[in-house]
């Protein structure tokens, strides 16, 4: 079996994407809680405070791009690594799904915060 240590190339790809991640969710959580500060007072739907909230959650969505961004890199490092090289070396591959463990935790976390504040808004 080929045990040969993580490429350093691909350890250092995902340590880029990784953090990459973990910038974008710096910016999501502070723009999630803007939109949950205003979700809290909103009012009712179409009210003056509800379109401030939703125009924050939207900013919150969109703020969760780089952390998506990353996830969706790591897939597609894995994927090009089966179709170059007809599989993955089993070090190469723990890299990957623990990259992937760590930014997929961060986009789930993300998505049930953007879920909770469109519960809360009605939406």
């Amino acid at each position: 079996m080929n045990n040969r240590p993580v490429s350093a190339t691909l350890a250092a790809n995902l340590a880029a994407l990784a953090s990459q991640a973990q910038s974008g969710n710096a910016a999501f959580d502070s723009a999630a809680s803007e939109a949950e500060r205003l979700a809290a007072t909103a009012g009712r739907p179409q009210s003056e405070g509800w379109i401030a909230a939703q125009q924050a959650l939207s900013a919150a969505i969109a703020a969760r791009r780089q952390t998506a961004t990353a996830l969706g890199d790591i897939d597609a490092l894995a994927a090009s690594a089966l179709q170059t090289q007809r599989g993955i070396a089993p070090n190469d591959f723990a890299a990957i799904k623990n990259a992937q463990g760590v930014v997929g935790s961060l986009d789930r976390r993300q998505a049930e915060r953007i879920d909770a504040i469109q519960k809360r808004l009605g939406i």
